[in-house]
């Protein structure tokens, strides 16, 4: 009985151990008009993901960059390059970028800083992209494309480049894995326009670990300055 316990609490453990070691997993998804353009949908365990081809009246190209190739939980430079093809009428294009398995000091600690950077570039015809928001989540339950809880937004309709300051936000993170998602939405009047855009989410550095580096700093400077006087 005692060895078939310990075998369950080993297998357990194992599991337990498995889905804490789990690799950050990147993914991406197009929509035009809330329909879902499966054929752009993308999926990557390596840090970075690409995508690039046309929904009925856009060409996009998008990429995104996460854990491994930059410290969790960050995810950067999400890069999108969105055509309208020529149309007329009114047609939105939403893309999504999500990072699920973010472990790092962060989790399980009752309140995280976060902050988001936001830019756009109106790059042809912008009298024909309505406007743009990029918003940036954070899901505790560590759901795929999950908007649990707003980190940032931003929006701007007067072209033609944008950039917004560091933006930070308190958020909780009480469990051990969290995900963050980006949805970055553009609704255009007419085709043969061009939009850029591109957001980031990092870590804030805590005001402890600052004030650390400032005091090891000030320690230096005074053993160099004892050092020069018995000199």
């Amino acid at each position: 009985m005692n060895k078939i316990l310990a075998a369950g609490v080993g297998l357990f453990s194992l599991a337990a151990f498995s889905a804490a070691q789990a690799a950050p997993t990147l993914s991406v998804q197009v929509f035009e008009d809330d329909a879902l353009v499966g054929s752009l949908s993308q999926t990557s365990t390596g840090g970075s993901i690409f995508t690039s081809g046309s929904t009925p009246n856009f060409s996009v190209s998008a990429s995104a960059q996460g854990a491994p190739l930059v410290a969790e939980p960050s995810l950067l430079a999400q890069t999108t390059s969105i055509s309208g093809n020529p149309f007329t009428g009114t047609h939105t294009i939403r893309i999504e970028f999500t990072q699920t398995d973010l472990t790092s000091e962060l989790a399980g600690g009752l309140f995280a800083s976060l902050a988001s950077t936001f830019t756009s570039n109106f790059l042809t015809n912008g009298q024909f992209v309505d406007d743009i928001t990029l918003t940036n989540y954070v899901s505790i339950d560590n759901t795929a494309f999950g908007r649990g809880e707003q980190i940032a937004t931003q929006s701007w309709d007067d072209g033609p480049t944008n950039s917004s300051p560091a933006i930070v936000a308190n958020v909780e993170l009480p469990n051990e894995l969290f995900s963050e998602t980006v949805v970055i939405t553009a609704t255009f009047t007419g085709g043969q326009a061009g939009l850029q855009a591109t957001s980031q989410i990092v870590k804030v550095p805590e005001p402890a670990s600052l004030a650390l580096f400032g005091t090891a700093l000030l320690g230096m400077g005074l053993v160099r300055r004892v050092r020069r006087n018995k000199a």
